[in-house]
């Protein structure tokens, strides 16, 4: 699941759960059981611990150890999309919850936006940093040295590295 991916997840999800639909009884009558209801408030509680964890290291700069929370990001967000389609299933919505689950439910709608936030402003960071690094690049190599070792425009030099760490 991509970056991207989860965001789109996190907005559905924040968007399923906040219009006030019915939780505990489906439309077609049938009751979830508690055992439901409970593994999926706490995939949301999962979901918004690991999002305000990595909200925290991005706000400090932090982008290695926000990285290294993608892998179980990714897999409760999986684990949360499939609990979402079960209640689906069962024309499940949230507008009769428990105060528990609104409160739950409240709080992951608002750590998945300030996650958004933060993931953008570490996205146009990047984004920014490699062009610095690119463009800088491409100068050292126009001001360089020629083949023969004179100082001087080399103007043959058909490529480019780059490393990942900056």
């Amino acid at each position: 699941m991509t970056l991207r991916n989860i965001g789109k997840t996190v907005r559905r999800f924040a968007e399923h759960f906040s219009r006030g639909d019915k939780i505990a009884q489906g439309l077609d009558g049938q009751e979830l059981d508690g055992a439901f209801l409970s593994h999926l408030m706490g995939a949301f509680t999962r979901a918004a611990d690991i999002m305000a964890q990595e909200s925290h290291f991005l706000q400090n700069n932090d982008v290695p150890s926000a990285a290294a929370l993608l892998p179980e990001k990714t897999a409760t967000m999986e684990e949360l999309a499939d609990l979402v389609a079960q209640a689906r299933k069962y024309g499940v919505r949230a507008e009769n919850l428990s105060v528990n689950f609104q409160n739950v439910q409240r709080r992951f709608v608002e750590v998945a936006a300030q996650n958004s936030e933060l993931l953008q402003g570490a996205l146009v960071t990047q984004e920014a940093v490699m062009k610095l690094l690119i463009d800088s690049a491409v100068e050292a190599n126009r001001h360089g040295y020629d083949r023969t070792g004179e100082a001087g425009a080399d103007t043959s030099c058909g490529s480019l590295s780059l490393n990942d760490r900056a």
